[in-house]
């Protein structure tokens, strides 16, 4: 919970959703502060009310997912509890994991697991390289059979995690807080965590292509990533800013007032972004790939496969915005579907 992403947001709807249906929560992460995520995401008093069981991470810059990265935290959860009144796992009847699986609690409770993409290993030519990593995929493959059913974020997701995982699946796709529509001007935006698989420098080479449109990028920071940050910044063009970190009234305010959205991320899980800006009537571009390949259909938005191709797509996108058939299909990611799918789902458990 310490980054401002779709994982995050996701986390923040889960909750939502549960508190409106009468449930009670411990939520069980390494620190964050609750109100920082309450003002970011707009979810005022999000955790009143709501158990936090919090601990020291102390992470150290190891990558998430190695071995080290997930024995700092897992004791941490350890630690933690024998803190609390719940060091017995008692009172829990369920864990809802909104993060990877190999990151579940060790406590015997049925196990939900939003779904983002599965893990993988790369095989080595070296014998002994192979071997030290064995440990760590048997006791992934052990925290996915905990696993007793995957809320898969996009059917792209879903058909690698089923692939991949063999556990029980359904599809629910992430909520979408819908954005008011404002007027138009020759803006284009991109919206992303500032990591290099997101692929922004892409977003300065099409601005400096069509210098006399406006280009903003609306960006968190990543602590791993800050030199690309740094690359970013530099490399801007006299048409182009970045705001980082913005509230959701800043957010809000330039997703209404753009034209087009830019995507360049190849095989994004799902693309919240992209929705929350077709909510606004934006006309979206995106790679033909992964869910917003499923979001984006001809009659709302642009789907590219060559780089080449966005320029001439940007020029179309930009005389058909306000886009009413955006608008329309972003309704379909509403969070009132999304909170009547996660009770559905839970009446059948």
């Amino acid at each position: 919970m310490t980054f401002l992403g779709g994982g995050e947001r996701l986390c923040c709807d889960t909750i939502r959703a549960l508190r409106s249906h009468g449930h009670e929560l411990t939520i069980l992460s390494s620190n964050f502060e609750p109100q920082k995520l309450e003002n970011f995401f707009g979810y005022g008093q999000l955790f009143t009310g709501v158990d936090l069981v919090l601990y020291k991470s102390n992470d150290k810059r190891d990558q998430f997912g190695t071995s080290p990265h997930l024995l700092r935290h897992l004791r941490g959860q350890q630690r933690a509890f024998k803190q609390t009144r719940n060091s017995s796992h008692s009172d829990f009847d369920l864990i809802f994991s909104t993060q990877d699986p190999g990151y579940i609690p060790k406590m015997s409770r049925p196990v939900i697991q939003w779904g983002y993409f599965p893990k993988t290993f790369s095989f080595s030519k070296s014998l002994p390289r192979t071997m030290r990593s064995l440990p760590l995929r048997l006791y992934y493959g052990q925290q996915i059979s905990r696993v007793g059913l995957v809320l898969a974020i996009s059917q792209y997701s879903k058909v690698n995690l089923d692939r991949e995982w063999k556990r029980p699946s359904k599809l629910l796709h992430p909520a979408c807080n819908m954005v008011k529509t404002k007027s138009k001007r020759d803006l284009v935006v991109t919206a992303a965590r500032a990591i290099p698989p997101k692929r922004l420098e892409l977003f300065w080479a099409i601005a400096k292509i069509r210098p006399e449109c406006e280009f903003v990028m609306m960006l968190t920071r990543d602590p791993y990533s800050s030199q690309y940050t740094n690359d970013l910044i530099r490399q801007a063009p006299h048409n182009g800013k970045i705001l980082f970190d913005p509230k959701k009234e800043v957010y809000h305010d330039v997703l209404g007032q753009a034209k087009a959205y830019l995507h360049f991320m190849q095989n994004e899980h799902f693309g919240i972004t992209v929705v929350e800006a077709m909510s606004a009537s934006c006309v979206p571009i995106v790679h033909d790939s992964g869910g917003p390949a499923e979001i984006v259909d001809a009659v709302s938005g642009f789907r590219w496969q060559r780089i080449q191709d966005i320029p001439g797509m940007l020029d179309l996108a930009l005389k058909r915005a306000p886009s009413e058939a955006s608008r329309l299909r972003a309704q379909e990611f509403s969070y009132e579907r999304f909170e009547g799918g996660l009770s559905s789902i839970f009446s059948e458990l």
